[in-house]
């Protein structure tokens, strides 16, 4: 007897507990928290510094867990005529309204607000369609379509 015939089989698919939509809200939710605490730790004088734990190898040859400081790479820029701030998903730019990238914030001192409100405003579903077409234009079977029609025989 075999050790799989003990078992009760079916064929159930594995459910997600959230559907695509919300799972790319809540990453970029969790971007922009971060965003949050380092134009909070911007305006208070403070430096910013996120850790990653991780596993390395010590003097004795034995995998002991460390923290190492991750790189964040902060959202929002300063020059002359003020403040701005863009929206990220993965490496690219999130177009926001009528193709338009980054968002005036005036003043440093308002940074926070506004990294709130873009919060809400993607808790709201309100840039789902932006998101949603830079998150489809990685898949294979999108880019596969797009081939010249020698390259799409051979594959």
């Amino acid at each position: 007897m075999t050790h799989l015939s003990k078992l009760k089989l079916v064929a159930q698919g594995q459910r997600r507990s959230e559907s695509k939509t919300e799972h790319r809200r809540t990453k970029v939710i969790e971007k922009l928290e971060e965003q949050l605490s380092m134009a909070e730790a911007l305006i208070k004088g403070d430096t910013f510094r996120k850790f990653k734990t991780v596993w390395r190898t010590n003097d004795e040859g034995e995998r002991v867990q460390c923290d190492r400081q991750k790189r964040v790479r902060p959202w929002y820029w300063m020059n002359a005529s003020g403040c701005f701030i863009s929206v990220w998903y993965g490496s690219k730019v999130v177009t926001l309204e009528n193709d338009h990238t980054a968002i005036d914030v005036g003043k440093r001192d308002d940074l926070p607000k506004v990294i709130r409100n873009l919060i809400e405003a993607v808790r709201d579903g309100e840039l789902d369609i932006a998101i949603e077409a830079i998150a489809e234009k990685g898949l294979p079977e999108l880019a596969l379509s797009k081939k010249p029609e020698k390259l799409r025989k051979l594959a």
